[in-house]
């Protein structure tokens, strides 16, 4: 008789609370499908990105020494290059006195092609009485060169040059040393004061550079 009633009773209690137990039905089951996401939270909307570059290692580099090298084959000297201390004056010919020379004269045959000692870029380009025709090379690191009684010039002024590349001529333009031939004079400033010009003709001096070397 008691579990007819109770029974009657859960009956009632269940038409009475439908609206209420649905509610519960319907919280239970969101929370169970938020739950389920957080745990399993699938693809992201934004996959990151992965660079196939990023794996790759920087090239690599060296140091390496970057020699000057002659402007020009010659096959003498004329005037060497006075430098106050073991040479302090030499005879010029052309104008019969003993002087000093801020150069190196490279004695050559006229036409032979004059060439920029290292990579630089041209600055100036003029022809005066005593020295000709001549062109002014920046060679970067503090150095520039003159290179004088030209027979021709081949550059213009701005012009970027790369080692080995023609200035120009060797000729007899200078009229303060005509007598002595077909030559080229030359002059280095190395941080604007003169300096003897056979260390680069010589290919003993060098600039370091940063090179790439390949695998």
């Amino acid at each position: 008789m008691n579990s007819s009633k109770d029974s009657n009773q859960f009956v009632r209690f269940i038409k009475n609370n439908v609206a209420l137990l649905l509610i519960i039905f319907c919280i239970l089951a969101i929370a169970t499908v938020v739950l389920v996401a957080a745990l399993n939270p699938g693809e992201p909307d934004n996959p990151a990105v992965v660079n196939p570059d990023e794996d790759k290692q920087p090239p690599k580099t060296e140091i390496v020494k970057v020699y000057y090298g002659s402007p020009v084959q010659y096959t003498s000297l004329g005037m060497e290059y006075t430098d106050g201390k073991d040479v302090m004056f030499v005879f010029n010919s052309t104008l019969n006195t003993w002087k000093t020379h801020n150069a190196l004269d490279l004695i050559a045959a006229e036409n032979t092609a004059v060439v920029s000692m290292f990579d630089g870029t041209v600055t100036n380009v003029e022809e005066t009485y005593g020295m000709g025709n001549s062109v002014t090379v920046d060679h970067g690191d503090g150095v520039i060169a003159t290179y004088s009684s030209l027979g021709s010039v081949d550059v213009v002024k701005g012009q970027v040059l790369e080692k080995g590349e023609k200035i120009g001529t060797v000729g007899t333009t200078a009229s303060y040393e005509f007598l002595q031939g077909p030559h080229l004079h030359l002059e280095v400033y190395k941080d604007g004061k003169h300096t003897d010009p056979s260390p680069y003709v010589n290919g003993e001096i060098f600039i370091e550079e940063e090179v790439t070397v390949e695998e």
